[in-house]
């Protein structure tokens, strides 16, 4: 594996979007929660751009302690990139698809030394 520079952390104000292309792959990078993420620009269902995507939180439902459903709330936790072409979400921090659990985008590393981000591939 080998750490690719692909810019300053500062370029990446919150939720903006970076693509890179790594070894002949397509990868977008963003930040999110000043954590940087980096998946695979290619949506499993009919090759979306995942770039193009707006970042949601997962939405959960909130059951009380005897099971009555009290209604959904966003999640503190867990949030979605959405393909802008069929909607199908992906968990950005382990790129698995909402709706197939079975399915995953291929995520890599990233790494923000001295102010720079760089992806391992």
């Amino acid at each position: 594996m080998q750490d690719y520079f692909v810019g300053n952390f500062s370029e990446l104000s919150e939720d903006n979007r970076k693509l890179v292309t790594i070894a002949g792959e397509e990868i977008v990078v963003f930040r999110h929660r000043d954590t940087v993420y980096a998946l695979e620009n290619r949506c499993l269902h009919m090759g979306g751009p995942i770039a193009e995507g707006l970042l949601v939180d997962r939405v959960e439902s909130v059951v009380d302690e005897e099971g009555n459903d009290l209604g959904d709330r966003f999640s503190d936790d867990v949030t979605h990139v959405v393909c802008p072409w069929h909607g199908w979400e992906y968990d950005i921090a382990s790129g698995r698809c909402a709706a197939l659990p079975r399915l995953r985008l291929r995520t890599y590393p990233t790494d923000v030394r001295e102010g720079q981000v760089y992806v391992r591939r």
